[in-house]
């Protein structure tokens, strides 16, 4: 798990823009509250809805259901990164009655010139960061978001990170998965587990058992 970690990542280039994207995210949330949000706090949203629409039909849902699954983790006019493969932005639109969302697109001056094979990747990265994450069960797209967070918690000590649990949900389905520790079993590309990252920094002795 830690050779994994430390070796086995995105490039350099993948990383900068990602950053780059993250700084502009978090400029905008501090702008907006200058007061209560001084650290430019975000929250991220993976939504996956093309190629699930035929696969996992049950994770494709309205976006009145996925408001409602957040509202009591995120705040209303709280700014929210949402990476997505929905092409109709309408689809969104009440949510952004109620947030101050925003997409890949709005960013296109960060991305210009970009290999768009990168782009998957880069909003990964972003989403990696927001304060509270709701992605889509089922998906290995959510799931590295996921893994990511997990390491990000362990490196920052956020609550949780002890027990292997990080601030991430699912919109639909078992919400509160993630935020509960679970044993690695099969098939296991349904989630990430925290053996991935809780204590991999340690030796066999330094272990809790």
């Amino acid at each position: 798990s830690r050779f994994i970690r430390d070796h086995v990542r995105y490039s350099d280039e993948i990383m900068c823009v990602a950053g780059r994207i993250v700084n502009a995210v978090r400029d905008r949330a501090r702008a907006r509250n200058p007061q209560s949000n001084p650290d430019g706090l975000f929250d991220t949203l993976h939504v996956r809805r093309g190629d699930f629409s035929s696969q996992y039909k049950d994770q494709v849902v309205d976006i009145e259901e996925i408001l409602k699954s957040i509202e009591d983790e995120i705040k209303p006019n709280s700014t929210i990164y949402i990476a997505t493969d929905e092409k109709n932005m309408t689809y969104f639109q009440p949510l952004a009655e109620v947030y101050d969302i925003h997409f890949l697109k709005d960013f296109a001056h960060l991305i210009h010139g970009v290999n768009t094979n990168y782009f998957g990747p880069i909003e990964q990265m972003v989403a990696a960061r927001g304060r509270v994450f709701f992605g889509v069960f089922l998906s290995t797209f959510t799931g590295y978001i996921n893994r990511l967070r997990g390491y990000y918690s362990v490196k920052e000590k956020q609550p949780g990170h002890m027990q292997g649990i990080i601030s991430s949900y699912h919109y639909v389905g078992d919400k509160y998965n993630m935020r509960r520790y679970e044993p690695f079993r099969v098939p296991s590309f349904l989630r990430e587990y925290p053996v991935a990252w809780r204590d991999i920094d340690k030796g066999i002795d330094g272990l809790q058992i």
